[in-house]
């Protein structure tokens, strides 16, 4: 088994692929890619034995709960069907997409496939959500 990729690892790769990477403490670094609608903030947390690579916010859930319900249904059916990648919400209202992989596991093109397929399902999803979150 090869050993996991570090943090440091994890920069270098990304910023090997063009992206501009600031640490934001010793687990966790920003980046952030243009999209069809707007500029999407991607944050890389190391959280052993997983790294997640996240999108948040990827858009904001209404303020009123009973609002929130069809952009809900929504969030569960798009986990249903897209890969890899999966959309949650936290506790200020932010929808989270983000993509998981074991460190242990990891390796360059893992790095590469997991902000690929968050640039695209950003890309395929923002508008029709933003339109959902806003009553």
């Amino acid at each position: 088994m090869m050993p996991r990729m570090t943090f440091d690892e994890i920069r270098a790769c990304l910023e090997g692929e063009g992206w501009a990477v600031e640490a934001v403490s010793s687990d966790t670094m920003r980046s952030d890619f243009q999209g069809a609608e707007r500029l999407f903030p991607l944050f890389v947390r190391l959280s052993p034995p997983f790294v997640v690579f996240a999108v948040i916010p990827f858009v904001r859930l209404p303020m009123e709960p009973e609002e929130g319900d069809v952009i809900v249904r929504r969030l569960l059916q798009l986990n249903r069907e897209i890969n890899m990648a999966k959309l949650s919400a936290d506790e200020e209202g932010d929808v989270i997409l983000s993509v998981e992989y074991r460190l242990e596991d990891l390796d360059p093109s893992e790095v590469r496939d997991a902000v690929d397929v968050l640039s695209f399902y950003a890309n395929k999803h923002y508008a029709e959500l933003v339109e959902l979150a806003t009553p």
